[in-house]
């Protein structure tokens, strides 16, 4: 309905399995060649799992559509079959007909197929996709299908793909003989905060667009937020709001008509109101101690490089100011700097206090100890503004992709509160600021309508850092040059 109008050839959020539209991040890269690594090396079993929505079917057909002649392949889709029913299924693919439907001649027939294959070098491959609905009997069954083969390999590679209760099926007791089967395994995960952009630009162009920002930046991140990074979630998301912004004459997609598709999708997170204070645990006793390890310039981070060093005095104070409280927020009416904050036991609003120029902090890389946890560390790098710690903390580890479970010994980088981490370049030229990060959403909202009333461009973003604690960081949006971002720390909010 839309394509025309936005300059599309095909619709580019189809959730339809389009091998056409594989995206090729790390992950599923590393899916892909675990996959034909599999197959191509004989393992005999593959296992890979994933969420709905990851995009299981589709690497599945991605792969079948690069196939040469050499490898010949059966595609099982319908698990809730009988092992002679998914016998019956596998022989139709590869195009064979037995003589007659019993599970002895079938099994006959296949044999000699292999062998047949197996003298031209060539492979025969049967994938089973939802491979979780599989039942016991039948994947006992396919156990013993594998036990086809020669002293060097296996004549009939397995793939079963399936969501994770698949894992935990070959987990259980009565499987252990085909877990012990599985040579090669992989996960595919969700996409991280910083692919959610380039994936819907991805599937854009693969579709025909060549025009510049459909989407607002502010939109992706809420994109993000709603679809929890699942990439069939962000295609019905971004279909839906296309089919907005088409309805209401819009050429760009805002967060706003993404917020109101998540409502009409009911979208909104049960955990939107969290209020509980997160405790990620290491499991183990806690010890007091921890090693400091210096920062090594030669690992990557993704921030702002160089070119504000004029601003270092001035961001000094920012440093103070968000030590303070982690409700905090800087204004100068005139000449002074002032912090304001908000006092939760108060309904009068924001109150000031002074400030005093503190030494810059340098970022940390800090090794995790047995029994330490990531709240002990954030609380004692940053204090009472712990929250935005633990926000940029999580943002600058993507390793670690929940709070909730690190490990000993694991690398964390604790960012500190500069013009690096806080003041960011936007695609356009424009700048934001980080402010503040709110547990709260009342809050985070209350917070970015004071900014509003003087004046600032406002976006409060939700972020998980850990599968129970959702944060709402609030920036100041929109400042358009780096001389006006410079104004802002000069003079502050006025």
């Amino acid at each position: 309905m839309y394509n025309s109008y936005f300059g599309l050839l095909e619709a580019p959020f189809s959730i339809t399995p389009d091998p056409r539209f594989f995206y090729p991040n790390p992950v599923y890269l590393e899916a892909y060649a675990t996959l034909a690594y599999g197959i191509e090396a004989k393992k005999g079993f593959v296992v890979i799992t994933g969420e709905v929505g990851t995009g299981k079917t589709t690497l599945l057909r991605t792969w079948l559509r690069n196939l040469d002649g050499t490898v010949h392949s059966a595609f099982v889709f319908n698990t809730y079959l009988s092992f002679p029913d998914l016998l019956r299924v596998i022989l139709h693919d590869l195009g064979l007909t037995p003589k007659d439907g019993s599970k002895v001649t079938m099994l006959q027939v296949l044999n000699d197929y292999l062998i047949k294959q197996l003298e031209q070098k060539h492979t025969v491959a049967v994938l089973v996709d939802e491979a979780q609905g599989l039942s016991e009997e039948v994947l006992e069954d396919l156990r013993l299908l594998s036990n086809l083969e020669t002293d060097q390999e296996k004549l009939l590679q397995i793939v079963l793909m399936g969501q994770p209760e698949l894992a935990a099926r070959l987990d259980q007791p009565a499987l252990r003989q085909l877990k012990q089967r599985v040579v090669v395994r992989c996960r595919l995960n969700p996409l991280k905060d910083e692919e959610v952009g380039p994936y819907i630009a991805f599937r854009l162009r693969t579709a025909g667009y060549q025009g510049r920002g459909l989407f607002d930046y502010t939109a992706f991140q809420q994109i993000a937020f709603y679809s929890k990074k699942i990439p069939r979630m962000v295609n019905i998301i971004c279909d839906n709001a296309l089919l907005l912004a088409y309805a209401e004459s819009k050429k760009t997609v805002s967060a706003d008509m993404i917020k109101a598709v998540a409502r009409d999708l009911r979208l909104e997170p049960a955990a939107e109101n969290v209020t509980t204070d997160p405790i990620p645990m290491i499991a183990g006793p806690k010890t007091a101690s921890r090693t400091l390890i210096p920062r090594d310039p030669g690992r990557p981070r993704d921030m702002l490089g160089a070119g504000f060093g004029a601003f270092a005095v001035i961001l000094a104070l920012v440093a103070l100011a968000f030590m303070i409280l982690p409700q905090n927020l800087f204004s100068v009416p005139e000449k002074g700097f002032e912090v304001v904050t908000y006092d939760s036991s108060q309904e009068s609003g924001p109150k000031k206090a002074n400030a005093e120029v503190a030494p810059e902090r340098k970022d940390q890389w800090v090794t995790i100890q047995y029994g330490s946890t990531i709240l002990e560390i954030a609380s004692d790098t940053y204090g009472v503004n712990k929250l935005l710690g633990m926000d940029l903390i999580k943002e600058f580890n993507p390793q670690i992709e929940n709070l909730n479970w690190v490990s000993a010994g694991q690398d964390l980088l604790l960012p500190a509160l500069t013009q690096e981490t806080l003041l960011r370049q936007q695609t356009d030229g424009s700048y934001h600021l980080i402010v503040a990060s709110f547990r709260n959403r009342p809050r985070a909202d209350e917070y970015a309508g004071f900014l509003n009333n003087k004046g600032y461009g406002v976006s409060v973003t939700p972020r998980w850092v850990s599968d129970n604690l959702l944060l709402h960081r609030v920036e100041i949006d929109g400042l358009k040059s780096l001389e006006e971002a410079n104004r802002l720390w000069q003079t502050g909010v006025e």
